[in-house]
């Protein structure tokens, strides 16, 4: 059985002394010529599904279909086109996971990183994964690596 167990992340919020916590993943995400491009990717159950740059998209060799949705992405107001992830993930077997995706914004433009409101991040939806995945946190107080816990993927 193949497991990761990544160091869940803190980030103090200086304005209240609030701690922000997150999990990150690396995905080697598999282009339409079968190459591998290494992407860190925010672990986050509250995404309605998996988001992406379709910038970046585009710059990896991905498939961006030519015209986006009817809709806008509602927390960017970035335009929005459907597609699909082919991915491994780093640190664990080679097994090769697909899922849906928001490719978000213009392919064509880069985004502004200067304007954190609309800019595209990386999310990776993990319930779309539990048929063959198995995501659960964990947390042992004595740990130095990992002293706010930890999220393990297994696989089923």
């Amino acid at each position: 059985m193949s497991r990761l167990a990544i160091p869940v992340k803190g980030q103090p919020l200086y304005a209240t002394g609030d701690v922000m916590l997150r999990a990150e993943v690396d995905l080697l995400l598999r282009d339409g010529a079968g190459g591998w491009s290494r992407e860190r990717f925010r672990v986050d159950s509250g995404t309605d599904i998996t988001t992406f740059p379709a910038y970046e998209a585009k710059q990896l060799g991905l498939y961006v279909p030519p015209r986006p949705a009817a809709v806008r992405h509602e927390q960017t107001g970035l335009e929005v086109r459907s597609g699909m992830l082919a991915f491994r993930i780093a640190g664990m077997d080679q097994t090769l996971y697909a899922v849906s995706c928001l490719l978000l914004g213009d392919p064509g433009t880069p985004p502004n990183p200067n304007n954190r409101a609309t800019f595209p991040r990386n999310l990776l939806q993990p319930f779309h994964l539990l048929d063959v995945l198995k995501f659960s946190t964990e947390k042992d107080s004595a740990s130095i690596a990992a002293p706010r816990g930890e999220l393990v993927i297994e696989k089923r």
